[in-house]
């Protein structure tokens, strides 16, 4: 009988130390997309609380990443002239100047629209009076003044707008999304790739033959068991669309309490261990629910690979931690390996950190066949959205 292969824990410790650093890195990484976001983010709060001003700031500082980083024609930019225009209007009273950046919005996006918790009869009269322009140079009360460009007594070059005299108005009142409305198009985390790293701890139901000794381990039915002593899981993904987030999970498992047993052909010393290890790789779809930093997640995933479930069998007292002249006293604790075919729901949630980091809980379960398992992972660990 072979030594079964062993892992220290000290190779988990050391993976998830490079993947941890390697998040860290990406993080800390200048992102644009991530950097107008947030901009955007704040300039909102900023006008919910009427200080326009701030809120002005922040816009521009936003059109500027924009315009340093090639994303002239992305739709964040043409999100933020929305929120610049609707800015200048309610705040300023600057009708011309935000029709001008609705316009520009168009023409980055031609199919945008007002960011619908913050649209009012008037905001949909001007934006689409800046549909009906000729170009973005508009002039007070939205007809294009001589030769094309406005009229000097208002500027609107990417939200130099001068402030008015005129007293401010108080912002509309934040509505609730329309069941099937997708909300604020500009809020919340706007990146693609999602990076993760969760680590836990597993139980369930096993049964059928042990590793080390499968002829006198046995469990002819399934039995509770543990999925000691825990597992981290790297997972790299990639959002379709806000709501559907499709990836892919390396689960590393480590077995601790295992004992073994003397035999034959395992090594010098001629004794037996079971495997303190299993790799599963697996492909999830999770769909993300929910407006605001937190959000519910429901989805399945499917792979490949092994779980272990530590099992004492009380009636066999023939084992030791270590080889002889050591005590061989001990009630054997052996493993038995679920898989290879690994298929199962999940449920969670994510809540947002800031504008990229997440923090993420989840309940993952493992149906393995031929060998049966019924596996649930208890998982928590950080994401980030680029």
């Amino acid at each position: 009988m072979r030594r079964a292969p062993t892992l220290s824990p000290v190779f988990f410790l050391v993976v998830a130390a490079v993947l941890v650093a390697t998040m860290s890195n990406v993080a800390r990484a200048e992102d644009p997309v991530a950097k107008v976001t947030a901009l955007n983010r704040k300039a909102l709060e900023a006008y919910s609380a009427q200080d326009y001003d701030t809120a002005r700031t922040l816009l521009k500082q936003a059109l500027e990443v924009c315009n340093a980083s090639g994303l002239d024609a992305h739709p964040l930019k043409a999100r933020t002239h929305i929120h610049f225009g609707i800015v200048a209007i309610v705040g300023f009273k600057q009708r011309d100047a935000g029709i001008k950046h609705f316009k520009k919005a168009q023409e980055i996006e031609p199919e945008i629209k007002l960011t619908k918790s913050l649209a009012t009869p008037d905001l949909q009269d001007a934006f689409e009076e800046a549909a009906l322009a000729p170009d973005s140079a508009v002039a007070p009360g939205g007809a294009p003044g001589p030769d094309g460009e406005e009229k000097p007594s208002v500027q609107a070059d990417d939200g130099d707008e001068d402030r008015p005299s005129a007293r401010r108005s108080k912002p509309p009142a934040k509505k609730k999304p329309a069941d099937g409305d997708d909300g604020d198009e500009g809020d919340g985390q706007t990146g693609s790739l999602f990076i993760a790293l969760t680590g836990g701890t597993g139980f369930g139901l096993a049964s059928g033959s042990a590793e080390l000794y499968p002829d006198a381990h046995k469990l002819n039915g399934a039995g509770f068991a543990l999925a000691q002593l825990g597992h981290i899981e790297p997972e790299v993904g990639y959002f379709l669309n806000r709501g559907l987030l499709l990836s892919v999970a390396l689960r590393l498992q480590y077995v601790n309490n295992l004992n073994g047993h003397t035999g034959t052909g395992c090594g010098p010393d001629n004794f037996c261990t079971p495997g303190n290890s299993a790799l599963a790789v697996l492909a999830r779809a999770n769909w993300v629910l929910g407006d605001g930093p937190f959000h519910w997640t429901v989805g399945g995933q499917i792979g490949g690979g092994n779980i272990r479930h530590a099992v004492q069998f009380p009636e066999d007292e023939t084992c030791g931690s270590s080889p002889p002249p050591a005590p061989q006293n001990q009630t054997c604790v052996d493993n038995l390996p679920g898989g290879p075919f690994l298929i199962g729901p999940m449920a969670g949630f994510f809540y947002e950190l800031g504008s990229s980091l997440n923090l993420i809980v989840n309940l993952n379960t493992q149906l393995g066949v031929p060998k049966f398992t019924v596996n649930f992972d208890v998982n928590a660990g950080i994401g980030l959205r680029i």
